[in-house]
């Protein structure tokens, strides 16, 4: 099928024009989906979006709301997504979502409608500087002039094309601020006459009668291994395979064999689609609270690290400390991942097919993990195993933060996906989880509260399967307003809400405050709010459950991922029990 150049002729203004163009380009550079906030000024765009006849298109009226959900649903399509704003304000509540997408890897593209240059800095209604306004978390942006038919359908084309390969191309975000005089509308002309915009079409009639981009960019593979001897050097001795985030579609079965054919012990994170699965050292962040556990990482040489961004913040306090003969790093994204500035061979590519090219080698092909290597891996599964069994025996307090942390997953429908919040609930999983968790989301870039449900939305919406979301009470209340967006669910959308009133994790970050110190850390930094979500949940719909025990709990939640549409299970827990039971675990491990 070609472009509809029906779109481009009488009596179309030069601003539905370019915005027709634009939107096209965009699909043929692999765009499927567009997230739409009313406005007036974007008018142009959100017309060409609504009349291109195959953009999948999401309107939410919330725009920092719309932005995480466009974030979710490239996550989880693989895809870049476009998302369409009016001026002012309306940008900046974008920016949250966009940092977040630079730091965690993935493309949007973001369309913001703008003011012309003379109601700049004027006082005109809902005009700010919009240039550069999400300053270095885009990879590319695209400043557009007004239309105008003085400036050729080649200049925009190859423009656009230009700027995504530097951005989109490379998994960072792309920003295209879009200037518009009136008419903003379909129908509304341009002067007291029709304009002949055949003519103008004609120099891009090429492209028209095509499907593919006005240029194509191949992009340069980054991927060299090391030479031969540098690999070798690197894998003799005892070393750490650390994995941190890594894509969904990454193959762990490619890091378990590399693993196994070095003999090298596996430390995972939770975002690493391999937390608890059989052939990974358990607890591994508790283990390194434990002087046995602590001295057995400290007798290994190198890493490999696959993938940033951990979550437990004493394996990167120990990865940053240690003094690594050899450390390297591979990773999809060019950027530096280094906390302790450490490294000293940096791979940037696909983890998976890395990790596969390694094991072809001929090096590793010929050589068999080394027998030490082997004993020295072996005690850190004993050890694991035992501090596991000690955790079990321990017990946990049904429906408690450390009960959900420790049962979620293993309530999981099969071949359904698990969104971590930020704060307690990601790291109540990753101490406390044993069951193999192969589907993980979270927003790990910069770890803020903000935009967990439209994220979550975006993901289930993407994924087109069963979606679990663990999410504290401050993140929830900080994203009401997304529950219009998960409310549209067409899959099952569960959210697990655990209220604990207030902000839990400072029960972690403060320990050690006394007397006065403590009031001050409740009044602010916990701010206890008195707070539940069956109002909300009313107000948008949503089907509402406040179990008292497991069994309910786990009644509800099975029903709940077994249909269609969102529903929320709040989870009461007293403030500060999570923190206690962080602490306990701690305890059991340093008396190893």
């Amino acid at each position: 099928m070609t472009f509809k150049t029906e779109s481009l002729q009488n009596p179309a203004n030069i601003n539905g024009i370019w915005s027709a163009v634009l939107i096209e380009e965009l699909w043929r550079l692999g765009v499927r989906h567009c997230c739409i906030a009313p406005g007036s000024r974007s008018a142009p765009l959100t017309f060409a979006v609504a009349n291109h006849g195959k953009m999948t298109s999401h309107v939410h009226f919330d725009e920092r709301g719309l932005g995480f959900f466009a974030l979710g649903l490239a996550k989880a399509t693989g895809q870049p997504v476009a998302l369409v704003t009016t001026s002012g304000t309306a940008v900046a509540n974008l920016y949250p979502a966009i940092i977040e997408a630079h730091q965690s890897g993935v493309s949007l593209v973001v369309l913001t409608a703008d003011r012309p240059p003379e109601l700049i800095d004027c006082g005109a209604n809902q005009a700010i500087d919009q240039l550069g306004v999400f300053g270095a978390y885009t990879g590319a942006r695209l400043d557009l002039p007004t239309p105008e038919r003085a400036i050729s359908l080649r200049w925009l084309l190859t423009s656009i094309d230009q700027s995504f390969a530097r951005s989109c191309g490379q998994g960072l975000p792309f920003h295209i601020n879009c200037m518009f005089r009136e008419p903003l509308y379909p129908q509304q002309l341009e002067g007291a006459v029709l304009m002949d915009n055949a003519a103008y079409v004609s120099s891009v009639e090429r492209w028209t009668v095509s499907q593919q981009p006005y240029t194509d960019y191949f992009l340069p593979e980054l991927t060299r291994l090391p030479q031969g001897e540098s690999w070798q050097n690197f894998v003799d001795g005892k070393g750490l395979i650390v994995v941190g985030r890594v894509p969904l579609c990454t193959d762990i079965n490619a890091i378990i064999e590399l693993s196994e054919r070095l003999g090298w012990p596996l430390i995972v994170d939770v975002q690493s689609q391999l937390h608890g699965h059989p052939s990974v050292v358990k607890h591994a962040d508790l283990l390194l609270a434990s002087q046995s556990g602590e001295s057995l990482f400290r007798q290994a040489d190198q890493i490999l690290q696959l993938g940033g961004y951990l979550t437990s913040k004493r394996l990167d306090q120990f990865i940053s400390g240690h003094h690594w003969r050899e450390y390297w790093m591979v990773d999809p994204a060019p950027r530096r991942v280094d906390t302790g500035q450490r490294q000293t061979v940096r791979l940037v590519g696909d983890i998976d097919q890395i990790c596969h090219e390694l094991i072809q080698s001929r090096l590793i092909k010929k050589s068999e993990p080394v027998t030490v290597n082997l004993q020295w891996s072996e005690q850190f599964h004993r050890l694991g195993e035992l501090l596991s069994n000690r955790v079990k025996s321990h017990g946990s307090i049904p429906l408690s933060e450390q009960w959900l942390g420790a049962t979620l997953g293993e309530l999981l429908p099969a071949d359904s996906s698990l969104f971590l919040g930020n704060s307690l609930p990601v790291r109540m999983v990753e101490i406390f989880s044993e069951r193999h968790l192969p589907r993980v989301y979270t927003n790990r870039g910069v770890s803020g509260i903000d935009g967990l449900i439209a994220t979550a939305a975006g993901c289930a919406r993407g994924d087109q399967r069963p979606m679990v979301l663990l999410i504290g009470d401050i993140s929830f209340l900080h994203d009401l307003n997304s529950l219009q967006l998960a409310k549209q669910s067409q899959t099952p959308l569960v959210i697990v809400l655990i209220n604990n009133d207030g902000g839990g994790i400072f029960y972690v970050t403060t320990k050690g405050c006394t007397g006065d110190d403590e009031k001050v850390v409740k009044d602010f930094f916990v701010t206890p709010h008195g707070l539940t979500a069956q109002h909300g949940a009313a107000m948008f719909g949503i089907d509402y459950f406040a179990p008292v025990s497991a069994d309910e709990f786990t009644g509800q939640f099975n029903e709940a991922c077994g249909r269609k549409g969102c529903t929320i299970i709040e989870v009461m827990t007293p403030s500060g029990q999570g923190a206690k039971s962080i602490e306990q675990a701690v305890s059991m491990a340093r008396e190893l």
